[in-house]
């Protein structure tokens, strides 16, 4: 290649490069602005929703309720997945005290069809499972692990799930709800 050819081509090469830069220069003030725009209309939905709330007076204590009916309404229907490896899935750990199960026992008892989607770790002597569950629950006053049953289990018979898995409800505590068995 001559010296000619070799100025030619880093000239042209210098000139792509500057278009490809203001190219992405412009796109991105381009969609700046956008994105302004669009921020200024979610914060003006936002209180829209806002006004609408206050001049409703919809208390939150009404809205936290609808929440927690919609989320228990999803956790009594939500069922053991074997195939799910890489979607979401709530997992539980369980502290094996005595060393006394296994993997499989550890899901025929908490009614996981897949003993390899749950994990196992030793900590200072003591086996831990990492085991999917159903899904959360926050004790109130009140509640006992046969009323929670029956908020999330077709059979409350399942409420001794509960009492395996947590070893404490108590009000004020979060407990995990294991996956009940699948009806045939």
């Amino acid at each position: 290649m001559n010296n000619t050819q070799h100025v030619f081509t880093t000239l042209l090469t210098a000139i792509l490069v500057a278009l490809f830069m203001l190219t992405v220069i412009l796109l991105f003030l381009v969609n700046k602005f956008r994105w302004i725009e669009e921020k200024h209309a979610l914060e003006s939905r936002y209180d829209s929703l806002l006004v609408i709330v206050k001049l409703n007076n919809l208390p939150k204590a009404r809205e936290s309720a609808q929440y927690d009916s919609l989320q228990k309404l999803f956790f009594r229907h939500n069922q053991y997945d074997p195939l799910v490896t890489n979607g979401f899935r709530l997992y539980g750990l369980f502290k094996d005290v005595n060393n006394v199960y296994t993997l499989s026992t550890i899901a025929e008892q908490f009614n996981i069809s897949n003993p390899n989607s749950i994990k196992i770790s030793e900590v200072e002597g003591k086996n831990w499972y990492i085991v999917p569950v159903k899904g959360v629950h926050f004790v109130r006053l009140g509640e006992t692990a046969g009323s929670i049953a029956r908020i999330y289990y077709r059979n409350p018979a399942d409420s001794v799930l509960i009492q395996l898995f947590n070893h404490k409800v108590s009000p004020g505590s979060v407990i995990f709800i294991p996956f009940d068995k699948v009806s045939p």
